[in-house]
């Protein structure tokens, strides 16, 4: 299995600098461009480590810091600072100091690639597809009319080509379900179109859900 890392950055010359480094290597690289999506995105895929630059996590307004460190103590972590003008790239690991440089390449390949991938999905999810009217306001928003990727019993992946804050509301009504009552979802983490060589799309978890529903999700399940 070809490891495969995880890359939070916000998009600019910084990731640029490090996807191109990383290009050079016999790994795979997903980017997010927020602390925030971490959690999503560890939860959607395995990973044996986490790539983190330190500007974006500086001007990120997380609304779970501690969950983020909690997962990020999981992994091998390496903090990385992009000047051009002073060196290029510098790494960080974990607990060591500004002095403590550590190469990106040196890092992947003695930390990273010997690392066993693991993920943090508590529930597996199925290749379901559901067609589902998705809004963001049941009162003002007349809804996108897509599908779900996969499903789990606390969560899916929708379809969307929309840009969605984190942490934001959102509702589904699914087609397929007998009872049309809206399900409140939350946004954890999503990905946007053009990102990567990837689905488009969110992922959410169900917020509420009538006991009908429920029981009608598991069926398919």
């Amino acid at each position: 299995m070809r490891t495969k890392l995880l890359l939070i950055a916000e998009k600019g010359h910084a990731r640029a600098a490090y996807l191109k480094v990383l290009s050079e290597l016999d790994v795979d690289v997903d980017c997010i461009s927020s602390p925030e999506e971490i959690c999503g995105a560890i939860v959607e895929a395995p990973y044996s480590g986490l790539l983190i630059d330190v500007p974006t996590m500086i001007r990120c307004e997380c609304s779970d810091k501690n969950r983020v460190n909690r997962i990020m103590l999981r992994f091998p972590v390496l903090r990385l600072m992009f000047n051009p003008s002073y060196g290029g790239i510098r790494g960080l690991a974990k607990g060591g100091t500004v002095r403590d440089n550590r190469d990106l390449v040196e890092f992947v390949l003695h930390e990273c690639v010997p690392f066993a991938p693991r993920s943090i999905r508590v529930t597996s999810r199925a290749e379901l597809v559901f067609n589902v009217l998705l809004t963001g306001n049941q009162e003002s928003d007349p809804g996108e009319r897509t599908v779900t990727i996969n499903v789990s019993e606390h969560g899916c992946f929708v379809f969307s080509t929309t840009v969605w804050r984190i942490d934001a509301p959102a509702w589904i009504v699914v087609r397929e379900f007998e009872d049309s009552t809206p399900i409140e979802l939350r946004v954890r983490w999503r990905r946007d179109w053009g990102e990567s060589m990837c689905m488009p799309g969110i992922g959410v978890t169900f917020e509420s859900m009538t006991t009908h529903q429920y029981v009608q999700l598991h069926s398919f399940l």
